[in-house]
């Protein structure tokens, strides 16, 4: 214990030579401050980060200043200390035109204030800039079970500041590089601001097991008496090449020490002057300034270990993690955006293709059906003009049979009254027959008017009247009616029209025949006829005539209002045909709809005939 009370002793006079050192520089500096007001200097400002090891750095910052202010005439260079915990906020504020700190401390505030790097500190001997600090980590030297870095897992250290970079935070990489949890490393850290003597007397006198200085502390130590020579041991020692670096290390990796920036604003012929005193500086304390150094392995050391613009490296937070991973977020988004836009144009693609595909097979069944209505109008056009041929050979080869029939007649009623014969029955039947000739006779003259072309003249005709009329004669001429249920409703006692009374008949008698036969033979309850008049809109009145019966389809609705095509299997059309005819002839509109239960409603809308009405046919 002897000697430890011998290290507190001269380490107690060390420390008081220092500052009495100290003490001389800043009343030198305030001295030529003071002398320099006379000739009212310019003042600039260097700020110091005085969270670096003031024994350590006194020396480089004295001689620094003291070959400013003896090159630089007229310009009082001010240090100003600058808080290590509100750095940035203080130099904003103190309008610092220098700044010198450690090479971590200008990555940390990079992206905040803009610099220039004027010079770097390097070794007095030292070849390159960017390999000038690292950390040397000490234990007692009777520590034999502490020799390498795994040993140091779960152990006690001291060192002096966590933002130090030889004082820790090389160390701590180091350590990264063999055990990726860092954090749990040690089982406690103790920060003692101070390497020298804080962080050394813990070591010494068995606070903690290990204690991480700066690289070259521990040679300055020895070499100024502070500790014996021997007394602590270095863990994990780097192989010593005097080439490239001169004092015993931990760290494989070296960095790039303390370092001077120009802040913006600050005139260029100034920031010249301040580098080209630098550089020309001799060596102070065993350093020099040298050119600006290279940056690469401190990023690599701040990005490590999620430090300065890092930090969220660490931060496993979702905006953590976005700002962490924020390019490869960005090419997934893109990616995926990609396959959505390119899934979007093949669906889209599809779509069309499918609509044109579907379009032309539309197109080529809307055709295919075309041709098949086309060539079945032909066909019922073809039938029509057979029939109607057929039906002109009868009327006419059946004129003179009538002309016969009805002479034959006229003369047996004559023969009759000659005798003087007085039976009532013979006399009905002979009334009967005589007016069925006239009719047959009258529906043979407008058949063969049809087929020359020639018409009667349209007449007033009431419509209520010849509905009835067609009614009663049907009935008088097919027994079978009388099995169906047929209703005739209308509240117009008459509803005049232009036509021909015959033809209008006619058609009436058609439609009436069409459905008797639909509604006897096809409906499932008891058949059912209803006929019906009355007015409606635009001056006309609406016959119609449904009748019950089996289902119509649409396609056999078309059959009947396009092609005018009997839907009854042994049906020629030319009841149809005749109806349709008929219907052109007056004018009129003839539609057919399906019934709602089975048959179908036929619909005939005549115009109402006006009084001084021409025919015009």
């Amino acid at each position: 214990m002897l000697y430890l009370v011998n290290l507190q002793a001269k380490g107690l006079l060390r420390i008081i030579n220092r500052c009495f050192g100290l003490l001389i520089f800043f009343i030198t500096t305030n001295t030529l401050s003071v002398t320099s007001v006379f000739a009212s200097p310019e003042t600039i400002k260097i700020g110091y980060a005085y969270g670096l090891e003031l024994y350590q750095e006194n020396v480089t910052i004295k001689e620094t200043l003291q070959a400013l202010h003896a090159r630089i005439k007229g310009v009082d260079f001010q240090l100003i200390p600058l808080s290590p915990l509100d750095t940035l906020s203080e130099i904003k504020e103190q309008h610092v035109d220098f700044l010198i700190g450690p090479s971590n401390f200008f990555v940390e505030f990079r992206n905040s204030i803009p610099l220039t790097y004027l010079a770097t500190r390097i070794r007095a001997d030292g070849k390159d800039a960017s390999k000038t600090v690292g950390s040397t980590i000490v234990v007692r030297s009777e520590r034999n079970d502490l020799n390498v870095l795994k040993d140091l897992k779960g152990k006690k250290v001291a060192a002096s500041m966590p933002n130090s970079l030889g004082g820790w935070l090389a160390a701590v990489r180091e350590i990264k590089n063999l055990h990726d949890d860092t954090d749990n490393f040690f089982s406690n850290v103790h920060f003692l601001q101070f390497q020298t003597p804080d962080v050394v007397s813990s070591v010494l006198n068995g606070n903690v097991d290990a204690g991480i200085l700066t690289t070259c502390v521990l040679e300055q130590i020895e070499k100024s008496g502070i500790i014996q020579k021997g007394s602590l041991k270095v863990i994990n020692p780097q192989p010593l090449d005097n080439s490239v670096f001169s004092c015993i290390r931990s760290t494989s990796d070296l960095y790039p020490d303390m370092s001077l920036a120009a802040l913006s604003g600050t005139p260029e012929w100034l920031t010249r002057e301040v580098t080209i005193t630098l550089l020309s500086m001799k060596p102070f304390d065993g350093y020099r300034w040298s050119v600006e150094h290279d940056q690469f392995s401190i990023e690599q050391l701040m990005k490590d270990l999620g430090l300065g613009p890092y930090s969220y490296l660490k931060d496993t937070s979702i905006k953590g993690l976005v700002i962490r991973f924020k390019n490869e977020i960005l090419i997934t988004i893109l990616i995926i955006l990609f396959l959505i836009c390119n899934e979007l144009y093949l669906r889209r693609l599809v779509k069309q293709r499918t609509n044109a595909l579907s379009k032309a097979l539309e197109e080529k069944e809307l055709a295919n059906e075309e041709a098949a209505l086309t060539r079945a109008r032909f066909s019922a056009l073809e039938k029509r003009g057979i029939i109607s041929q057929l039906g002109t050979i009868i009327a006419h080869e059946s004129k003179q049979p009538i002309g016969t029939l009805s002479n034959y007649l006229a003369i047996l009623q004559l023969h009759l009254k000659k005798n003087k014969s007085n039976d009532h029955f013979q006399d009905e039947i002979l009334e009967t027959m005589g007016e069925q000739v006239e009719r047959l006779n009258a529906l043979v003259n407008s058949v063969r008017n049809f087929a020359k072309k020639r018409h009667d003249p349209l007449i007033k005709t009431d419509l209520v009247l010849i509905s009835r009329k067609a009614l009663r004669n049907y009935e008088a001429t097919e027994p079978g009616i009388k099995k169906t249920k047929v209703k005739f409703k209308t509240k117009l006692p008459v509803a005049y029209v232009l036509s021909e009374p015959l033809a209008l008949e006619l058609l009436i008698l058609n439609l009436i025949k069409n459905a008797y036969e639909e509604a006897s033979a096809n409906s499932r309850e008891a058949p059912e006829i209803n006929i019906s008049i009355k007015e409606i809109e635009d001056d006309r009145y609406q016959f119609e005539i449904s009748n019950s019966g089996r289902e119509m389809t649409d396609a056999d609705i078309r059959r009947i209002t396009s092609l005018g095509e009997s839907v009854k299997p042994e049906g020629l059309g030319l009841g149809l045909s005749i109806i349709r005819g008929i219907a052109d002839h007056f004018g009129a509109d003839i539609k057919f709809k399906r019934r709602t239960g089975g048959g179908v409603s036929a619909f005939v809308f005549f115009s109402k005939y006006r009084e001084g009405e021409k025919n015009n046919v």
